[in-house]
């Protein structure tokens, strides 16, 4: 990745920062959108300098900037993110395009992460298939659960609440981060800026 731009979330009395996190990445994903190819993939890939795992009696987040990168300065112009980001201009400050800074920390990826879920999500699931095969009770289902917890690594992910477009559900984006090897190898991203494949500068 050769250049980069900012994204400063400004979270107020009024707008919390998770909300703040949740407009802004639902505007930055339907400009992604826009420049998808035939694969729904993108040359935009996304960071977040101040992602933090869950430590101690700190909670983890993804902090309140975001970072979106390209190998070519083309990619980031014709995002044109202020177009999208105009509604939230009085929260955000984005800053002007620029290159990758060539004294770096290192190399990391972002990607999304499916958690393993609360019990009640998975008792959902589950009634839903049994009302399908008519094979199973809600209490069944329920009693099959009762000792489920969501494992503690999961919980420690940071996460942005989210709503889907298609199906107007509320759900959590969990994000993780690796330290990667540098690579020059060509990455797409999804249209949440995200890939396993991806590999980041980090400054």
């Amino acid at each position: 990745m050769k250049y980069y731009l900012d994204i400063t979330l400004l979270p107020s009395d009024d707008i919390g920062i998770h909300f703040l996190w949740s407009k802004v990445i639902m505007q930055v994903h339907l400009a992604l959108v826009e420049i998808q190819d035939a694969d729904k993939k993108v040359p935009v890939g996304a960071g977040f300098p101040q992602y933090r795992e869950k430590k101690a009696d700190k909670a983890g987040f993804v902090g309140n900037k975001l970072r979106l990168f390209s190998i070519h300065k083309e990619d980031l112009e014709r995002l044109d993110i202020h177009k999208w980001l105009n509604r939230l201009e009085d929260y955000v400050h984005i800053k002007a395009i620029n290159e990758v800074p060539k004294d770096l920390k290192g190399y990391e990826n972002f990607n999304r992460r499916s958690k393993s879920g609360n019990a009640e999500k998975h008792i959902r699931r589950r009634i839903s298939r049994a009302e399908k095969h008519n094979n199973e009770t809600p209490e069944q289902a329920a009693e099959f659960f009762k000792d489920y917890t969501m494992s503690e690594e999961d919980k420690a992910l940071p996460f942005i609440n989210m709503r889907s477009l298609e199906g107007k559900k509320d759900f959590r984006m969990s994000i993780t981060r690796k330290v990667v090897e540098p690579s020059n190898a060509p990455v797409k991203f999804n249209t949440y800026g995200l890939s396993k494949e991806g590999v980041l500068p980090k400054f």
